[in-house]
């Protein structure tokens, strides 16, 4: 699965720059692992903001009702993930930046695949 993320990153700029995207992955580690290595990937670019399309300052009142604190970095990015550990809130508020694209890339384990 790690050689998979720079091409998927490639493929996320390349092709889908600007239009939200969801990447399928096997487990709920590998959906944090996947959405921490493109953030990477981003940084690495110097765009940290790549993805996201909202203003920060319109972010914050979300990322601040998050209990996990990597998502919360993720998202900063316009990077999300979402899995069965995390808790209700975390989900709803994922999907709803998502839904309203402000967030442009989600990772989703493949357990909530049907649930997405």
């Amino acid at each position: 699965m790690l050689s998979m993320v720079k091409p998927a990153y490639l493929a996320l700029t390349e092709m889908a720059e600007g239009k939200p995207s969801i990447l399928f992955v096997p487990s709920r580690k590998q959906c944090k692992m996947t959405a921490s290595d493109i953030l990477g990937y981003c940084l690495a670019d110097e765009k940290p903001g790549r993805f996201l399309n909202i203003e920060l300052e319109e972010l914050q009142p979300h990322l601040d009702h998050i209990d996990d604190q990597d998502l919360v970095e993720c998202l900063k990015s316009g990077i999300g993930y979402y899995h069965e550990a995390m808790s209700k809130q975390d989900k709803r508020i994922v999907a709803s930046l998502m839904n309203a694209e402000a967030i442009k890339v989600l990772v989703v384990s493949k357990v909530n695949a049907t649930a997405w």
